[in-house]
């Protein structure tokens, strides 16, 4: 085996790659450079040889600007690199344009990042910069031609500025130190420039005191990892629009990371899964683009593939190919509002004769978004564009050429031409005005309403085309009354006829074959404003041979001279599919409209054939479906107009056994604003229907969740839809949504070094375990003198003590386990509308507010809350918590809501304590009440009150405060029942005895009632403190609750109680029932002559021997004697026969009485009791499944409390994106399989709502296939469309042969099953014949007897 062989793929492509550059000939650094601003304005050239720098206006190229600083001279470093910043207002108003020049050593740069793989700057050991000999960086103020000093002058590396703020511009300088990110504030520039000098960095100064204006970050580890031969033109390459662009390829997946540089934080991360590495090994650098929308993101590894992502959320949108292994990508860039990718290439072709290889450049343009077969051209390069000097302001490609001169490379003729390309067909322009002939005096009159003309423009007689039979006569069907119609045969034979109505244009064809004919509908346009005043109008009408121009004019409905133009130029400049997912929708409208049932028909089949044009570019063009989608938001119409079939399919149906993801789920429109997503619009269709209209928002919910299993950034929409569907009463879905394997199963790979060994460890004794990271750069920490003393000092002393504690955990690793990842991103992020920002300077006054007021709710409209939240108060079960990604979720924010809890346990538990001080609780209430305590001092006793009414006034408040937020519903809630009762019955208790405790003191006059009784108050008090002891011990028990064990038997009794609660009632009115009876038959017994059977008891004495009779007398009138005669005792007595109690009915010699007993011990022993054992039981093996994850629901609840409250001090920190966990591997499989039952169950029943099965499609439009195809399919290499192909793709052949083989299979299995049908049908006909004569056998003999 060969070494080659033995690597990986990963080294494998690594050393391929490398290989290739290094076979690449560097160009040099000298010359000239160009930069532009981050808003596109400025434009700043530099000439290395001269040093002259020059700026102009990207509006006006031709105005240069030379910019003096005198002390911008040669330094010894050959490499070089330019900035230009935005306009800046300063603080006199003088308006400015910063520009900055580094220059350095890359040489330098390159062995430093070599040596720097030794050294793990990552884990924060190197604090100094490194200083590069020769380097040194210059930024000047345009207005004031002169340097600005500021920390970075001694730093050399690539700069670059951000997009401005209102008052500061920041600079990014990068090198092998790092990223260093310097702010410049506008208004200090002027004082900067005069008091310290173009020189003067004040490094005495920084001796004590950091410099606060410059942050510095350490590189992405992974970024770190790459070895390319040029360091700088990597850093150079990898900056893009305001980010940073980290690529790696480990493990068959290559993934591209997007930091933002302004806030400093990992924006996104793209993923592809590679089969092998022959798509990622190339033979140049890796490119990059960002659409101006910043919309779409475009990625060469330097390869012959590009990839393009949604920006949005990191999904992978197309990828095309070279078919040429010679062509290799430079660069390419998004022009034209992003509606085109240019792309620059180099082809590699050998010529036998010199032997040589040949470098052609080629110019490549991609209409990213176009169904024509002329989307993808491209021209020799003949204007030598070197990729180091090319920049892109908002689409328009600058460049500068060796003599100094900028121009934009769209102005040259050949790039116009290949951007727009004319369209050679003659059109022949319709005059709309009424023909003559077409008086009223000679017509019919429906003629007036249809107009129709040949391709060449000339007018055509209504009445002999329509006797003659046009193709479609009647194309808007559900119109009851006559309409204006246009029509236009497009080629000689009149077979495809273009029909223009009030409301649509359509062009159809007619398909002959033989006899028989077919109408097709090849395009559909449809204006969606279904308002009178809105109605469209044509402006213009040109047509030719199989073509045609309509220009339309859609009125604004203010005011008829308002609107907006549209124009449609078939077969090239219009997008088939998207018009007709836009007529689906307005055909959903109007399906109610035809009057009879013909045009019903008419309506139904031009559904059809448009439903046939959407089939058609789904099969045969996935990739730029998905494109579509994005731009045009395709699947809203669909959704819209009830495609409950074509979505099905488009979402689940496995194109050429491939899958393809047609469907993209989006938050923002195309223009960057927020939109209602699909998931959202499903919702809101089907309000008011059943559960069976629903069914769209099923399919999208399964079809995010199950590719959420490759990456959560398909949950985006499912993030936001959650409190959606519990408001429109689909919480069911919600119960099916996380019994999805995504949510227990959606495992990432993370740097070891952004994992903390404290988490690690607390894993090990957790089923869940969430923990925080840090996604962003890592800051540096800079010291100055000092504080370097001080460090190495602290440094030693840890070290030292790690050294004597923890001696025998050192030689003991620890092993990462493997991480997951919530699939919702941003499922507990504010809305962005929300503002995180404290003031500081209040933080002081908030926390002494907190000793006399407890903190109100900032939060108090639902839609300010996060998803999660929502969530939470609209959600009742405990059977969402069994899912390891909301653990997860409430693991993570407990750690900041458990401050919260245990600060209201504690004021409880106080509040509790003061109370059985001041009742005197603990020992005897008496004492206390008449003043004979003198176990605490009246001192002590003033203290107990003052803490007493302050803690549960203070706890009031609290409740008053949750009252006034949530409303009378929360105290529904038995928990929060109890919160408030456990309070105010301590206070009314404790109020009443210090009442009577004052009304007892000689020196306090209170006048009591003459009536007072203090025994019976005595008694009054007691119960009611006895009662409010007990109320306290409940809710300290309940208070329990947040902890495991605790709360899981506290849910079990709840779910229990709310079980049994309906029997109970039930049961208690049968006692009433029995009670009240036995009342009535009972308690007048003397008048109806019936008496007790006293016991009599016999006594011997023993002294004398005398025996004594003893005789028990009732008294029925008494209570005590005989229960039966009050009816609260009736009822309370005929109660406790349920326990075994049967009292006093023995003492009854009547029949009606032990009828009684008799039904009653039935009834309420043997049965009722009996159910309420096994009702109990069933609920109880139904709370104790979900009881252990019940803990988890009460701290949800908990959280949703704390996170709506007031914090001093923000919490930003605790909301992040994405969610990471430890998840145990038991616990993880065992919710596997109970979630595996619950989806069948889900399955089994929701079966009945699913309308139809996957019907694959196989739609054949062979026929439709014109010439222009036919010649593309002869020559491949010839047609830029073919050789720029779709990742997957397959040729003709392969593709017609699988076809063929398929339909051969399909007629095979049709042959075999017409056999069959046969054989049993002449079974069936012998088996007939056979009784037949049988009984005719029969009936002869029978007239022979």
């Amino acid at each position: 085996m060969s070494e080659l062989q033995k690597i990986s793929d990963e080294e494998k492509a690594e050393i391929i790659t490398i290989s290739s550059l290094n076979s690449v000939k560097k160009t040099s650094d000298k010359g000239h450079y160009i930069a532009i601003s981050p808003d596109g304005t400025q434009i700043a050239t530099l000439n290395t040889e001269t040093l002259k720098i020059k700026l102009c206006k990207s509006e006006n190229l031709t105005e240069l600007h030379n910019v003096g600083c005198e002390s911008f001279k040669r330094i010894d470093a050959p490499s070089w690199s330019l900035a230009v910043s935005d306009e800046i207002t300063l603080a006199n108003g003088t308006v400015d344009v910063l520009i900055a020049v580094s220059c350095f050593d890359d040489e330098f740069m390159n062995n430093s990042h070599s040596n720097e793989k030794n050294v793990n700057i990552n884990m924060h050991k190197k604090n100094d910069i490194i200083k590069h000999p020769g380097a040194s960086t210059w930024i000047i103020s345009f207005a004031r031609q002169s340097r600005i000093s500021t920390s970075i002058n001694n730093l050399g590396g690539i700069v670059k500025f951000l997009d401005k703020d209102s008052n500061s511009t920041n600079i990014v300088l990068i090198n092998t130190d790092g990223i260093n990110k310097f702010s410049i504030n506008h208004e200090k520039i002027n004082d900067i420039i005069r008091c310290r000098g173009e020189n003067d960095v004040n490094d005495w100064y920084s001796l004590f005191f950091p410099e606060k204006s410059i942050e510095k970050f350490y590189f992405p580890a992974k970024f770190l990892k790459r070895n390319y031969e040029s360091y700088s033109s990597l850093i150079q390459r990898s900056l893009i629009k305001d980010r940073l662009i980290v690529e790696n390829y480990k493990n068959k997946i290559q993934t591209i990371e997007i930091y933002n540089l302004k806030t400093n934080l990992l924006e996104n991360t793209l993923q592809k899964y590679e089969d092998t590495t022959t798509s990622i090994i190339g033979k140049g650098s890796p490119c990059f683009a960002i659409s101006d929308n910043e919309s779409l993101f475009a990625y060469c590894h330097g390869a012959n593939t590009i990839t393009i992502y949604l920006m949005e959320n990191g999904l992978e949108i197309i990828t095309k190919k070279f078919n040429e292994m010679r062509v290799r990508i430079l660069s390419f860039y998004f022009v034209q509002d992003d509606s085109k990718l240019l792309i620059i290439i180099e082809e590699i072709t050998y010529n036998e004769d010199t032997a040589e290889n040949i470098i052609s450049p080629f110019i490549v343009v991609w209409d990213l978004f176009s169904i024509s077969d002329n989307c993808i051209r491209s021209i020799n390069n003949n204007f030598s564009l070197l990729t180091t000097n090319l920049v892109n302001s908002s689409g328009n490609i600058i460049t500068i050429t060796e003599s100094g001169n900028i121009f934009s490379i769209f102005e040259k003729p050949e790039m116009i031409k290949l951007l727009d390309p004319e369209d050679g067909v003659v059109k022949n322009k319709i005059s709309l005005e009424k023909p003559d002939s077409f008086s009223s005096t000679n017509t019919s009159p429906t003629t007036p309403y249809y107009l129709i003309y040949n391709y060449l423009g000339e007018s055509l007689n209504p009445k002999t085309e329509l006797s003659n039979g046009v193709i479609i006569v009647n194309s808007e069907p559900w119109h009851n009354k006559l309409y204006n119609r246009i029509s236009a045969y497009l080629d000689d034979d009149k077979s495809i006829q273009l029909i223009i109505g009030e409301s649509t244009v359509q062009v159809w064809n007619e398909r002959k074959s033989g006899s028989l004919s077919k109408k097709i509908l090849e395009y559909i346009w449809t204006n969606n404003h279904m308002e009178q005043q809105r109605q469209m109008k044509i402006q213009s009408l040109e047509v030719g041979h199989r073509k045609f121009s309509l220009t339309l004019c859609i009125p604004s409905g203010i005011t008829s001279k308002l609107g907006h133009e549209i124009k449609l130029e078939w077969p090239e400049k219009v997008n088939n599919p998207v018009d007709a997912c836009q007529a689906m929708e307005f055909l959903d409208k109007k399906k109610n409209d035809p009057s009879d049932q013909k045009k019903q028909h008419e309506f139904e089949y031009l559904v059809q054939q448009t439903e046939y044009i959407i089939k058609k570019y789904l099969i045969k063009n996935h990739s730029l479906w998905r494109m579509m989608d994005i731009r045009f938001d395709i699947m809203a119409n669909l959704i819209r107009g009830n495609c409950v079939s074509i979505i099905k399919n488009m979402l689940f149906f496995d194109f050429n056994k491939k899958e393809k993801n047609l469907h993209i789920p989006r938050c923002y429109s195309w223009d960057g604003r927020i939109k209602e997503t699909d998931l959202e619009i499903a919702i809101k269709c089907s309000e008011g229907g059943y559960r069976k209209d629903t069914i769209i928002v099923k399919y999208l919910l399964d079809y995010y969740s199950d590719n959420a299993l490759k990456t959560s950034n398909w949950m985006f929409t499912v993030t936001k839809t959650i409190p959606l569907l519990y408001q429109n009463q689909l919480e069911f879905y919600v119960k099916e949504l996380f019994q999805k394997p995504c949510f227990g199963i959606n495992n990432v790979y993370l740097e070891q070094s952004k994992i903390s060994k404290k988490d690690v460890i607390k894993s090990n004794d957790k089923d869940i375990h969430a923990f925080n990271v840090n996604l962003g750069f890592v800051k540096r920490k800079e010291y100055n003198f000092l504080q370097k003393l001080i460090f190495k000092g602290k440094q030693k002393g840890k070290k030292t003590i790690s050294n004597i504690t923890s001696r025998e955990f050192i030689t003991s690793p620890l092993h990462v386990s493997q991480v997951f990842i919530v699939p919702l991103p941003n499922f507990t992020v504010y809305p962005e509308k929300i503002n995180y920002e404290q003031n500081y300077w209040m933080v002081p006054i908030k926390l002494l507010k907190l000793l006399i007021w407890p903190r109100g709710h900032v939060f108090e409209e639902e839609e300010t809350l996060s998803p999660f939240l929502r969530m939470i108060r609209n959600n009742d079960s405990a059977e969402i918590y069994d899912n390891p990604s909301i653990a997860a979720i409430i693991d993570y924010k407990w750690n900041s809501a458990r401050g919260f809890f245990l600060r209201h346990a504690i004021l409880y538990l106080l509040f509790a304590l003061m109370f059985s001080f001041v009742a005197d609780a603990v020992k005897d209430i008496s004492l206390a009440m008449q003043g004979n305590n003198s176990k605490y001092s009246n001192a002590s006793m003033v203290a107990f009150y003052v803490l007493f009414y302050w803690l549960g006034f203070y706890l009031l408040n609290t409740e008053r405060i949750q009252l006034k937020y949530d409303g009378l519903k929360r105290y529904f809630n038995i928990f929060n029942f109890f919160d408030l009762i456990s309070v105010i019955c301590p206070l009314m208790v404790a109020s009443a005895q210090l009442y009577y405790y004052l009304s007892t003191v000689p020196s306090i006059k209170i006048d009591l009632d003459g009536d007072f009784n203090p025994e019976k108050v005595l008694r009054i008090m007691t119960i009611c403190n006895s009662f409010s002891i007990l109320l306290v011990w409940l809710q300290l028990a309940l208070l329990l609750r947040y902890f495991q064990q605790s709360g899981t038997y506290i849910y079990v009794i709840v779910h229990i109680l709310k079980q049994i609660i309906p029997f109970l009632i039930f049961m208690l009115t049968i006692v009433f029932g029995f009670g009240h009876a036995m009342f009535i038959l009972l308690s007048n017994t003397q008048n109806i002559g019936i008496q007790p059977d006293g016991s009599t008891y016999l006594l011997n004495n023993t002294i004398d021997g005398e025996q004594y009779k003893m005789d028990q007398e009732i008294n029925v009138q008494s209570a005590s004697d005989n229960y039966f005669s009050d009816f609260t005792r009736s009822v309370e007595s005929v109660f406790f026969w349920t326990g075994g109690r049967w009292d006093q009915l023995e003492q009854w010699n009547f029949w009606p009485v032990d009828v009684y007993s008799i039904i009653g011990s039935i009834l309420l022993v043997t049965i009722l009791q009996n159910m309420l054992i096994a009702m109990m039981t069933g609920a109880y093996d139904d709370a104790k499944a979900v009881g252990k994850y019940a803990v988890l629901k009460y701290r949800a609840e908990l959280i949703a409390d704390y996170e709506t409250i007031d914090t001093p001090f923000g919490r930003e920190k605790e909301n992040p994106r994405y969610i990471y966990f430890f998840g145990n591997s038991d616990y993880i499989q065992e919710w596997l399989e109970n979630s595996e039952k619950a989806r069948n169950s889900h399955n089994n029943f929701l079966a009945e709502i699913d309308i139809g099965d996957i019907i694959p499609w196989n739609y054949d439009d062979d026929e439709n296939e014109d010439d222009n195809n036919d010649k593309l399919s002869q020559d491949i290499s010839d047609s830029p469309k073919k050789w720029l192909v779709d990742e997957d793709y397959k040729s003709e052949n392969e593709l017609s042969n699988n076809k063929l083989s398929i339909i051969q299979k399909d007629n095979v299995k049709n042959e075999v099953k017409i056999l069959q049908d046969k054989i049993q049908s002449m079974d069936g006909k012998l088996h007939s014949m056979e009784e037949n004569i049988k009984n005719l056998i029969s009936l002869l003999q029978n007239q022979q007897k």
